[in-house]
């Protein structure tokens, strides 16, 4: 065999130094795939530091059993106290001899507010206040009759009502006695639903009056509120807060932690308090799960899906 002969027999030795050049680049490429350090994904697992999942507040809690505190929202206006308004008259006829109170003024129960002589026994005798409290109207003046009219409207808004609407689709969960925590602007107070009525409007809807504690003052009158009125209190035999759950791959999941690892386990969900979900399929009692910034374990496997598909 010449020269010739034997160097087409063999193989193109460009082609076949890129081709061992090629393997050599993808082998390379692969085993860094495999190799994560300490951040890396494996079959939807996503391995993380602790040191990484602390710079980024991720933390876990355990999976556990409680009471879920099931509740509903209203809103209402503050409005006055019937017990603690009294519109005051002179017991008989006869002329307004002096009047010693005005409109504001703060009056102890007793205090003379003025004095009538009777048309009838032409004697003096006082009109007194009922209970401790505000002149909030004047309808008497030195000289004047009183011939039965309202002579002075005294308030005490120490203690006034917070009347809630309930639309008629809430009417079946909103009953007396359940709690309510009060609230408007900076000010706050928990108390309960005294009674029911029907809406004195005639709009189809009924109100829930909650007693409110104004001695500070910070519930004026007309004061719009809103409060949560608690409707329900469940056993739960399995809760995680709201933040664990995640929507992915069409499933609701929460991140599992095992040392340094986080694999996202499909759950079925039931009630929630806005703060805590209950769980009722797919996680057991002491069960580690992501509890803050569990939407970086789901982005980190996502980015990771993405690539995969390239």
């Amino acid at each position: 065999m010449n020269k010739l002969n034997l160097f087409r027999k063999l193989p193109n030795l460009s082609a076949l130094a890129t081709t061992l050049m090629l393997v050599t680049y993808s082998s390379a490429l692969f085993a860094g795939e495999d190799d994560h350090g300490e951040e890396g994904h494996s079959d939807e697992v996503v391995t993380m530091s602790a040191t990484t999942a602390k710079k980024n507040d991720i933390t876990t809690v355990q999976a556990f059993a409680g009471e879920l505190t099931v509740s509903t929202t209203l809103y209402g206006r503050i409005s006055a106290d019937p017990a603690s308004l009294s519109h005051i008259r002179a017991r008989f006829d006869g002329v307004i001899k002096s009047v010693n109170v005005n409109i504001g003024d703060k009056v102890k129960k007793g205090d003379v507010l003025a004095l009538v002589e009777s048309n009838e026994s032409l004697k003096s005798y006082s009109i007194t206040s009922p209970f401790d409290g505000s002149v909030i109207a004047r309808h008497a003046n030195n000289g004047e009759l009183s011939n039965g009219q309202v002579l002075f409207s005294l308030a005490n808004y120490k203690n006034v009502w917070a009347q809630l609407t309930v639309f008629s689709q809430q009417l079946g969960e909103i009953k007396v006695g359940q709690r309510v925590g009060l609230s408007h602007a900076d000010f706050s107070q928990v108390t309960t639903i005294a009674y029911l009525t029907p809406s004195a409007d005639g709009n189809p809807h009924s109100l829930a009056n909650v007693a409110v504690d104004n001695s500070d003052g910070f519930w004026p009158l007309g004061t719009l509120v809103k409060a949560k009125v608690t409707t329900a209190i469940k056993a739960a035999s399995l809760l995680v807060p709201v933040s664990a759950v995640q929507e992915y791959e069409d499933n609701q999941v929460v991140f599992v932690q095992h040392g340094d690892e986080y694999t996202p386990r499909p759950v079925k969900i039931g009630m929630s308090d806005g703060k805590r979900v209950e769980v009722l399929q797919g996680l057991t009692e002491g069960e580690s799960v992501v509890a803050t910034n569990s939407y970086l374990i789901k982005a980190d496997l996502e980015k990771s899906e993405a690539g995969h598909d390239h």
